[in-house]
């Protein structure tokens, strides 16, 4: 488990700063001490300060003002950062002695940064409801434990993103009579259908760039082999693997029988995106983090025009698979040694993970909440290509595929341009993939 799991710390740019953590306690190795706990007095007010980087703050206001009125004896003092500032504060902030008593914690970047700081949650879940692990999806949470170097729990998470999925003009769908496809096949259909009354808009979209290609290749292994790339990461499988072969020629089909142009991987940054967004594009094959587009009040605040969006899993491309995506456990909660409010900061974490604060929070879209059957305000999600589009991509999250494991090193300078090369007929998936084995036993990409 621990292998694919720290290999999260770089799976995006975002989370990948490689912040070095300062000396100190990881629940038994030597290092700061756990705050004494003060007790308030009848009618006293608790103050609590909460440091994070997400939700956005005015979401998160809203949220914190609704657990305040139920809570009227706590009070939630709020910092919010950028995300990138964020990896450099905190760790400053905690080891420097700054009282805190809620954190939030990018789990892949800053778990192994900040955790001699904080809690391990099995000191604390006393505070908790009997059997919350129970109410979480356990992959999530097995994920934010797992990236520990020492296997501990330090932050309950709020959610996960995942990739890849996929989103749909469904207006445009509608206009053609075009259901959201399940498998290649129906998209092959689909695809053809658009063509020939929409020769303005390119059917599939997605990034070009090479970080971007295996996202769209373990997604597609996933199908049939869904902790492929888990295994890999772990040494538990190679990169010539006949599964990986395999997957390759799969992705490569795509180009081959037209469903998806070469010219898609001239793509790069946020270009697919924006021809979606402008109706240029009829799918947009993204991560969960682009689920905000189901959402007309956030398309009416960007000025984006579709008027309907749907969702799902991207389509079945092999025989006998079933919908994959890989997952990222994220937004973890966390209470560092320093707080001396420890029972009022659990209070607010199981507001935020099991509690209503998850329908106020996620109104958002951005992560995929933990919280087992959770259901988004139908007032978020006003169609009903919106409302099942996002149920599918919340399901095929939520379900037991691959971490989201990339090694960023092996990933830019090897892996992304190989891929390439067989999608654009440079070099077959054999020869792909045995090159790719070689350069990964070469140690030369060893994550630390």
């Amino acid at each position: 488990m621990r292998g694919p799991l720290r290999a999260l710390a770089a799976a995006t740019a975002v989370l990948a700063l490689g912040l070095t953590a300062a000396c100190g306690d990881s629940g038994g190795v030597g290092g700061a001490q756990d705050a004494a706990q003060e007790t308030a007095g009848p009618g006293q007010t608790v103050t609590l300060d909460y440091w994070t980087w997400f939700p956005p703050e005015a979401t998160l206001k809203e949220t914190i003002g609704a657990f305040e009125k139920n809570n009227p004896h706590i009070r939630i003092r709020l910092r919010e950062f950028e995300a990138a500032d964020y990896q450099k504060q905190l760790p400053l902030a905690l080891n420097g002695g700054e009282s805190l008593d809620i954190v939030g914690v990018q789990v892949a970047a800053m778990t192994n940064t900040v955790r001699e700081q904080l809690r391990p949650v099995d000191s604390w879940q006393a505070e908790l409801p009997a059997g919350w692990r129970d109410r979480l999806n356990g992959q999530m949470v097995d994920q934010t434990a797992g990236i520990a170097e020492d296997d501990t729990l330090y932050s309950v998470p709020m959610g996960s993103i995942g990739s890849a999925v996929m989103y749909s003009n469904a207006a445009l769908l509608t206009e053609l009579g075009i259901p959201f496809p399940g498998t290649a096949a129906e998209l092959r259909t689909a695809v053809g259908k658009i063509k020939k009354a929409k020769p303005g808009v390119t059917p599939v979209v997605f990034q070009g760039d090479p970080f971007w290609q295996e996202e769209m290749l373990f997604t597609i292994a996933g199908q049939t082999d869904p902790k492929l790339s888990d295994r890999i990461a772990a040494g538990q499988a190679k990169w010539n693997d006949p599964a990986v072969v395999e997957a390759l020629k799969s992705y490569k089909s795509l180009f081959d029988d037209g469903v998806v142009d070469t010219s898609v991987l001239s793509l790069k940054g946020s270009r697919p995106a924006e021809l979606f967004n402008s109706g240029k594009a009829a799918f947009l094959v993204d991560g969960s983090w682009q689920s905000s587009l189901l959402s007309a009040s956030y398309r009416e605040a960007n000025k984006i025009g579709l008027t309907d969006v749907g969702a799902g899993a991207f389509p079945v491309v092999r025989d006998g698979g079933r919908p994959a995506a890989r997952g990222l456990a994220e937004g973890g909660l966390a209470i560092p040694k320093s707080s001396k409010h420890v029972a009022e900061a659990a209070a607010f974490i199981e507001y935020m993970t099991l509690g209503d604060g998850v329908s106020q929070w996620s109104k958002d879209l951005v992560l995929v909440p933990a919280l087992d059957g959770f259901t988004v305000d139908s007032s978020v999600l006003t169609t009903k290509a919106a409302r099942e589009g996002y149920q599918a991509v919340q399901d095929v999250i939520a379900a037991d595929g691959s971490a989201r494991n990339s090694n960023q090193a092996f990933l830019n300078q090897v892996e992304g341009n190989t891929i390439l090369d067989v999608l654009r007929g440079q070099t077959t998936p054999e020869k792909a993939a045995d090159k790719l084995q070689v350069e990964w036993a070469s140690g030369r990409y060893t994550q630390k």
